[in-house]
């Protein structure tokens, strides 16, 4: 996580000092050691047809930004028997990715699921995988499916910070469930079970999930809430027994401080102290040592110095021992979200009009993710904001959880549904007694392989091996390695998304070699949660639903589009021109020295880069964060954060001393790359690469020089489809189809220029009279969202 220090500042308070314990310990050790990674995939559609194009915008978070720690995604799509359908692997650039799948015209009518995660997340629990139940239609298919609106549900009650103690007025949340959907409006009481029919206390609900009351239980006394839906059902739940003694902790979230108390009965030992500790993800943000005669006084814990998310409350005893625990929002009243800027726009509801606006440049975005939909079809109700802060740490179903942080939220419904929660990120008495997750996968930067040379039948170990790499973009190169002791050659730092052909030549008989790729899918073992759907039969003739006649006819204008409209981003891709800094790379560097993590300064087309030292030792020492050249006697070696790298010159490795006589008046281009890179077999801490002016190291191979040789070949990631935004400029065209598209504009990368506003032109279906537009950016310095999700005009 890139400076998470400069987002969750130590706010250590004490009313009495205290040294280091086990719990602060190993919160610590969980926060350094075990990251939290978090999907969110925005998708272009609510539901689907068979043969559609289901388009995806993954972001991967850790904790509440942007995650360092992975570069690969694997996403699947699931059947509901959990049959793998169709997979993808994408390549994370800044924590986002992007891709598609393409839906086979007989796929049967049924719910489908997409699962997504990080290599990382697999050594971790499933259920905080990315899996989304996705309903698909087909009208051929001999099924179909029928949305239950009858879900049953149940009630249950959860007293603040889980006790419910004599004498104490506590403060206790409702929660409604259902596999399906709840109730949109119920309303409950609280009754003695020895009168069930006398109200105590009535209440409504806040929201589809919860509400809310408060009550001041008495001794030896059972109590029972009773909700009653808007169509008359009753369900009942028991609240928890009173019991004689003990502590409650009681918290209100204000804009400015976290108010906390403790209120306790009847304790038979009021000497001595607890110790409360809150942590945000695994971040321990706060703690307090107080006494336990201490009654009722109010501590307040500033907001200033932290960000919006949930803070885990946990109340020890001196012996290390959960008390009580409750959870809560940081500032839900202002959400400290930067919201992108529209601007010069021009909207219009007119069928299949011109709608325009442009986002204003902000720094340190480099480009957006635009998605803009018919607001009256397009109903999803979990976005960004609520799976970063709320279900993607959760697994209890929520109904519309985007709710709690949209404009109109209702922060008191937010705190009960937190109140009726648990953090099951960790478990404090587990990681207190060093119990942590087994780390069985550890992820690679990009894709990685480890290639066994073969000569008759058994590992060419310490052998000398002649690669040629075949790449689309410089040719092929002669390069010369050597196996390890097992025969190996490692491959890292690779990304690609076109088969890739390796030649190579070994002087042994019998030669062959075993690819191992060391990324890879991994098999979900859970079940697959409940929906509201179910399979019934078709009839003969028989009406399609709403959702599934929406589905199907969009499906078919996407197809017929496909014919008939241009599509302004594959124009706009046809004719896109290189930069002149890429030009250069592809003409100067080969494949095998091309990387992801690489840093490029153009001497041909920047002059300002000539400028200063002609000494290119000092001149890389200037510009080169991080880089330190030492000097020991005679040898001068290059070390980036302390790791040595090494050095080439027109791809040729060599010594650093070679450099210093070099004048960077002839230098043509220098490559920085901080990790492990192709064309370091797995031997490297990275690199540096100099291109001289009259270097000539992309020379290409003969091709029939290369008919001789055995080959292998390396599958990279996978490549998206290009997505058609529809664009009428044909006016004779207009009448010629239904347009009663959901998504009326998909980009999941607007490049967002220095100074420039990014613009946006997208046409109206037929229909729409609002448009629901998403815009997400990710901050490059802090690692957190802009994020704009409004209605308009």
């Amino acid at each position: 996580m890139i400076n998470r220090i400069l987002f969750f500042l130590y706010l250590i308070f004490s009313v009495q000092s205290f040294a280091q314990d086990k719990a602060e310990q190993a919160i610590q050790r969980l926060d350094q050691d075990f990251p939290q990674e978090k999907v969110y995939l925005l998708l272009n559609k609510d539901q689907y047809a068979a043969g559609d194009n289901i388009w995806f915008k993954a972001f991967v978070f850790d904790a509440y930004s942007r995650s360092t720690l992975s570069t690969t995604l694997f996403v699947e799509l699931l059947d509901s028997s959990k049959k793998l359908i169709d997979k993808r692997l994408i390549p994370l650039y800044n924590s986002e990715g992007e891709g598609n799948f393409a839906l086979p015209e007989d796929l049967k009518e049924n719910t489908y699921y997409l699962r997504a995660y990080t290599t990382w997340m697999t050594n971790l629990s499933e259920d905080f995988q990315y899996l989304k139940p996705i309903a698909v239609y087909n009208p051929n298919s001999p099924e179909k499916l029928v949305q239950n609106t009858l879900s049953d549900w149940t009630v249950s009650a959860y007293p603040e910070s889980g006790s419910f103690v004599a004498g104490i007025n506590t403060k206790v949340a409702v929660r409604v469930r259902s596999k399906g959907n709840t109730p949109s409006n119920w309303s409950g009481f609280i009754a003695d079970k020895e009168k069930p029919d006398v109200h105590l206390t009535d209440f409504k609900g806040l929201d589809q999930n919860v509400g809310l009351f408060s009550i001041t239980p008495e001794k030896s006394k059972k109590y029972q809430v009773t909700v009653t839906d808007d169509k008359g059902k009753k369900q009942t739940a028991n609240l928890p027994d009173v019991a004689e003694n003990g502590i409650n902790l009681q918290i209100k979230s204000n804009l400015n401080s976290i108010d906390y108390s403790l209120k306790s009965n009847n304790l038979t030992d009021n000497s001595g102290y607890y110790k409360l500790i809150a942590t945000i993800g695994n971040k321990l943000v706060y703690k307090a040592r107080i006494k336990k005669d201490n009654q009722g006084e109010t501590f307040s814990i500033p907001t200033a110095q932290l960000i919006n998310g949930i803070l885990q409350f946990t109340l020890f005893d001196e012996n290390e021992k959960v008390l009580v625990q409750r959870l809560c929002f940081v500032q839900p009243q202002q959400l400290n979200v930067q919201k992108p800027v529209i601007q010069n726009s021009t909207f219009s509801t007119q069928a299949k009009s011109l709608n325009t606006f442009e986002i204003k440049s902000e720094a340190g975005i480099p480009h957006y993710t635009v998605a803009i939909y018919d607001a009256s079809t397009f109903k999803n109700n979990d976005n960004l904001l609520s799976s970063l802060w709320l279900t993607g740490d959760f697994t209890d179903k929520i109904i519309n959880p985007s709710q709690y942080f949209a404009s109109d939220r209702n922060t008191d419904a937010l705190d009960a549904l937190l109140i009726s929660e648990q953090w099951t990120r960790f478990n404090w008495q587990d990681i207190i007694a060093g119990k942590f997750p087994v780390i069985k996968n550890k992820p690679e930067s990009y894709l990685s392989y480890t290639i066994r040379m073969i000569t008759n039948g058994k590992p060419a170990q310490n052998a000398a091996v002649s690669l040629m790499f075949d790449g689309e973009k410089s040719g092929s190169k002669l390069t010369a390695v050597t196996t390890d002791n097992n025969g190996d050659l490692n491959l890292k730092n690779m990304a690609f998304d076109e088969p890739q052909k390796i030649y190579y030549q070994l002087k042994a008989d019998n030669t062959d070699v075993i690819i191992l790729p060391k990324v890879a899918f991994v098999p979900l073992k859970k079940e697959l949660p409940l929906t509201d759907f179910s399979l019934v039969k078709r009839m003969p003739n028989e009406a399609l639903s709403l959702e599934a006649l929406q589905a199907i006819e969009g499906s078919k204008f996407d197809k017929k589009a496909n014919e008939n409209v241009t599509a302004i981003e594959e124009v706009k891709l046809k004719g896109k021109k290189q930069s002149p800094t890429e030009k250069l790379n592809n003409e100067l560097s080969s494949a095998m020295f091309q990387s992801p993590s690489e840093t490029i300064f153009d001497f041909v087309n920047d002059k300002l880069l000539s400028s200063g030292s002609p000494d290119i030792l000092l001149w890389l020492e200037g510009r080169v964060a991080g880089l330190q050249i030492k000097r020991d006697g005679a040898d001068i070696d290059a070390f980036i954060r302390n790791k040595k790298v090494d050095v080439y010159l027109d791809e040729n490795k060599t010594d650093l001393e070679i450099l210093r006589g070099l004048n960077v008046a002839n230098i043509a281009m220098i490559k920085v790359v901080r990790d492990d890179f192709f064309g370091g077999f797995g031997n490297s801490n990275g690199a540096i690469l100099v291109y001289t002016r009259n270097g000539n190291t992309a020379s290409k191979q003969d091709p029939k020089s290369l008919t001789g040789l055995k080959f292998f070949t390396l599958n990279g990631y996978d490549k998206q489809d290009i997505f058609k935004n529809v664009n009428y400029t044909n006016i004779s065209r207009k009448n010629s189809i239904n347009d009663n598209r959901s998504n009326l504009y998909w980009n999941p990368k607007l490049k967002a220029q220095t100074n420039q506003s990014a613009r946006v032109e997208f046409y109206n279906n037929d229909t729409a009279k609002q448009y629901r537009i998403i815009i997400i950016g990710l901050d490059e310095e802090n690692g957190l969202p802009t994020y704009y999700d409004e209605k308009l005009p």
